[in-house]
């Protein structure tokens, strides 16, 4: 028996900054962006190492851990998300480290779960606002970076 599939419009990123952001700019680390997604995208960036062992016949392939990019494509709504870079343009100017954010994605199934991912500790960067024509809405794009993602439950 086929199922309905999961429409993408149903993914929700919430961006909340981590301990160690809060610590430094004196805030509680609450929500910084909860906002609906066009589009997201997290993909592995796992290194493949081949190798071919003598007298074996075929290839062997090992991969070692590295992470994942992420890739946000939203519709501008208000000035949150470019408030948020224009904030961590500020802390790198000012010689700080880039503020870090926990990305909680979650995701509405048809038989009312949630499946909901974090990807904690993520470096955001190349955020990019895109107002191509009059007719259209505007875009913004932007990146994150970070080291693992943990099943939420």
């Amino acid at each position: 028996m086929s199922k309905d599939r999961i429409l993408g419009s149903s993914a929700k990123i919430e961006l909340y900054q981590s301990t160690t952001a809060s610590a430094v700019s004196g805030t509680s680390g609450g929500a910084v962006i909860s906002a609906e997604v066009d589009s997201f995208t997290a993909t592995p960036q796992h290194d493949k190492k081949k190798f071919h062992p003598l007298g074996e016949i075929g290839e062997r392939t090992q991969l070692v851990y590295k992470g994942y990019d992420l890739d946000f494509k939203v519709g501008k709504i208000d000035d949150q998300i470019a408030l948020l870079f224009y904030n961590i343009d500020i802390a790198l100017l000012s010689g700080l480290p880039a503020p870090r954010v926990r990305v909680t994605q979650t995701i509405k199934h048809f038989d009312g779960s949630n499946e909901i991912w974090f990807y904690p500790d993520v470096v955001l960067a190349d955020y990019k606002s895109d107002a191509s024509n009059a007719e259209d809405e505007i875009k913004e794009d932007f990146k994150g970076y970070c080291t693992t993602k943990v099943k939420g439950y």
